[in-house]
């Protein structure tokens, strides 16, 4: 992980622990993905999206984005205190996003019940437009991180 993420409202326990767990996350690594921030309920991921993820059209393929958009509601349940794992997530796919450019994402937690939790994300190109739209339920884990 690259990026000094901020912290925007969390328990400073709570912000090291999702950061360190961070740092030995695989997929994070293997995928460019960097934190920027932590609130509660929120989080906010960058990608560099280079030449590996595209597809033959030169754009990055859907399944990267989806991944991108999964790990930013993921993460910002994760800043609430608690875990989840995903249920179910739709996606729209709004404008193309091209390779070798950065893109951020944005996630937020609608609603978290005992169970489980709603949780959109938006995915933005290097342009500042809305490149993608997911929504999902995650199944809470009992207790907290």
């Amino acid at each position: 992980m690259n990026t000094v993420a901020e912290n925007r409202g969390i328990d400073e326990q709570l912000f090291s622990d999702i950061l360190s767990t961070a740092q030995n996350n695989t997929a994070l690594h293997t995928m460019n993905i960097n934190i920027t921030y932590l609130g509660p309920g929120t989080a906010g991921l960058k990608m560099f999206c280079d030449h590996k993820f595209s597809n033959h059209m030169g754009s990055i393929h859907g399944a990267v984005i989806a991944g991108l958009i999964d790990n930013a509601m993921g993460l910002s349940m994760e800043s609430s205190g608690r875990k989840g794992v995903t249920l179910e997530m739709s996606l729209n796919y709004i404008a193309p996003v091209l390779e070798n450019t950065e893109v951020t994402a944005e996630g937020r937690v609608l609603y978290a019940g005992k169970k489980t939790a709603v949780i959109e994300a938006s995915l933005f190109t290097d342009k500042g437009e809305l490149a993608a739209k997911g929504k999902g339920t995650f199944y809470l884990r009992s207790g907290t991180i």
